[in-house]
């Protein structure tokens, strides 16, 4: 959040995806040219074909000289060659900004990532890429946070779902930093569903797309794009991305576009990349403005479960962006977090460790798929009234619970909307059973009327807000008369053991009056273990 960053993603290959990064590069190094310590960077995590293609050297030629080209480890063992030396190719003798490119992990032959670690070797993880673009983007946040006009720009590999060198689809290896996108659309035969499927894929991974450029090649497919966006293919309750169009590419009479032709197409498009970058850092300003507000506010107009409103300091709401697995994006002002955080705040990463109570237990690499599924249920059956009325997830899921969770004692599977109506059928059915086991049924009311029927439970314990199982939980400053006037606990409560950290280690801590030594261990994942 300390610097307009965002990540550059194509519909397709050759769509312009590099001409754009270089157009809005320059553009923006342009306009620093007066703002001291702004800096301009262009990172390209992944790189085929390498050295001779190299995206990271095209736009270090546009922008011209005093460029600050890097490389990382992995893509300097095949750059032989000594430092570049990058001519004013557009900008000629203007002044710009500084500008810092960098090629992270490269490869040779000029084919998928994921084809080239076959062909060549040298495999990098997604954990390697991901831990790589976090750290250079940190430094160049060290560097530029706070000087108007820094701009930081990622550049994918091919299109929005091109795999990674390690198979898996970019969209995914990139979802955890959820940088605000800039969609490079088709413009050729066919482009204009390229362009929707990109954008539905950048939107059921939680990615937001603030503009989509398009280079004009006569078919009209900007207009197409921007009609179906204003029929609704953004969602509903966010600002839908601007079309930009660009001017064509010069046509080629080899292999290599002219030196001339290239800088007559700049010139053309020097307007539209001053509207994008403009819109880009208007953008970002409006997201650190929403987060920032978002705590006080909430205080004003959410009543939350659970919550002594009149103790709630503003440092005790937390902003959520987003969810990654495990793990939510959590924003940080600076008098939470100190000068680290800058006059912007960042984004820190939380552990949710009750799992949003217990509704999302999934992992970094099911949480898309698990995503997909919802979205594909959504868009089939929407919601659908169960009595009497089936459908295949429905039976699936069915099949599979008594199968699992069931076996050997369930035959059927009762659905219900949410965890605390779930556990008022679940001690419904257990009572009823209990009666009907021991011949209570055929007592008269009167006489059945005069038994007492409680639950065991756990002192602390919650099973959800509606009446009858709000009376399955011990006293607290949750329930009792004062909160719920119809609250008459009915159950023995029972002290649970709890697990804690406390100097490095994971503990049990035993209830009083239960005997033996309370195991700990040295991670979260060792304590959590059920197999072990």
């Amino acid at each position: 959040l300390r610097a307009a960053t965002y990540m550059i993603w194509g519909a397709g290959t050759d769509v312009g995806k590099t001409l754009v990064s270089c157009g809005i590069c320059n553009t923006a190094s342009l306009r620093n040219k007066s703002t001291p310590g702004s800096q301009v960077l262009y990172y390209k995590p992944i790189q085929t074909g390498f050295p001779q293609d190299s995206d990271a050297d095209q736009v270090a030629s546009v922008c011209g000289a005093g460029v600050v080209s890097e490389l990382g480890f992995h893509a300097a063992e095949l750059n032989n060659d000594e430092v570049a030396d990058f001519p004013k190719l557009v900008g000629g003798d203007k002044p710009h900004g500084t500008v810092v490119t960098r090629t992270e992990y490269a490869w040779t032959d000029p084919v998928s990532p994921h084809l080239a670690v076959q062909l060549q070797g040298r495999p990098v993880s997604d954990e390697e890429i991901m831990k790589a673009v976090s750290g250079r983007l940190n430094q160049f946040y060290d560097e530029a946070a706070g000087v108007n006009g820094s701009v930081a720009l990622v550049e994918t590999a091919g299109a929005v779902l091109s795999p990674a060198p390690s198979g898996r689809v970019q969209a995914d290896v990139f979802r955890e930093l959820r940088l605000p996108g800039i969609l490079v659309g088709d413009g050729r035969i066919g482009g204009i569903s390229n362009t929707m499927c990109s954008l539905e894929s950048l939107l059921l991974r939680g990615f937001d797309v603030t503009a989509i450029i398009m280079l004009d090649l006569g078919l009209k497919n900007d207009e197409a794009v921007r009609a179906i966006i204003e029929q609704g293919a953004y969602g509903l309750g966010r600002e839908p991305p601007p079309v930009f169009v660009l001017p064509p590419i010069p046509k080629r009479r080899s292999s290599v576009i002219s030196e001339s032709s290239l800088k007559s197409w700049f010139t053309q498009s020097d307007s539209k990349f001053d509207k994008v970058v403009k819109l880009m850092h208007k953008a970002h300003a409006e997201r650190v403005s929403r987060l920032a507000g978002a705590k006080e506010q909430a205080r004003d107009v959410l009543w939350w479960p659970f919550t002594q409103h009149g103790n709630l300091a503003p440092t005790d709401v937390g902003v959520i962006d987003s969810r990654q697995g495990e793990h939510w994006s959590v924003y940080k002002a600076r008098d939470e977090v100190g000068d680290v955080a800058g006059e912007t705040g960042i984004l820190s990463k939380q552990y949710d460790g009750s799992g949003s109570w217990w509704t999302c237990g999934v992992d970094a690499r099911t949480h898309p798929i698990v995503a997909r599924s919802v979205a594909y249920a959504a868009g089939r059956y929407a919601h659908v009234l169960f009595p009497q009325q089936v459908h295949s997830p429905a039976l699936e899921l069915a099949r599979r619970l008594v199968a699992g969770a069931g076996a050997g004692w369930a035959s059927r599977v009762f659905y219900s909307d949410n965890g605390s109506t779930a556990v008022e059928v679940a001690i419904k059915m257990a009572f009823r059973k209990y009666m009907k086991d021991h011949g209570l049924l055929s007592l008269a009311d009167a006489d059945l009327d005069k038994e007492k029927f409680v639950v065991m439970a756990l002192e602390g314990s919650y099973h959800g807000d509606t009446l009858g199982v709000m009376n399955a939980q011990s006293p607290s400053v949750f329930t009792g008369p004062r909160q719920f006037a119809w609250y008459k606990p009915m159950g023995h409560f029972i002290d649970p053991p709890t697990l804690s950290l406390s100097d490095g280690r994971w503990s049990v801590e035993l209830p009083e009056g239960v005997g033996g030594e309370a195991p700990s261990w040295e991670s979260r994942s060792e304590a959590l273990d059920m197999q072990a």
